[in-house]
């Protein structure tokens, strides 16, 4: 029983070789498959490019983003800075206006 497997697989191995011959002798399947490597060459290299393309791309905006980000901060710490610019001087104009009624009082 095992001779018997064994010479089976030895004829399909020898069939597959035999076809595998066949398709290597054919001018035209092998100008096909040189033809689908240059292709997939050409693909690959095509791909490499783009690829670089979209991460410098992606690398700019992320640059742009964090200036954005800082820029943001910047804006808020003025913001900040201008509330407490405008609450010290609504203080002071009070401040004035209560030395200017304390100065009627004392004429």
């Amino acid at each position: 029983m095992g001779d018997l497997l064994q010479n089976m697989d030895i004829d399909k191995l020898i069939s597959y070789g035999d076809d595998l011959v066949r398709v290597l002798k054919d001018k035209r399947d092998t100008n096909s498959l040189t033809q689908c490597c240059d292709g997939t060459k050409s693909l690959r290299s095509s791909c490499d490019a783009d690829s670089s393309e979209v991460k410098n791309l992606l690398q700019d905006y992320e640059n742009k983003i964090e200036e954005c980000r800082q820029k943001t901060e910047a804006a808020k710490s003025k913001v900040v800075a201008d509330e407490e610019l405008h609450l010290l001087h609504k203080e002071l104009e009070e401040e004035c206006k209560r030395e200017t009624l304390l100065l009627e009082e004392l004429r």
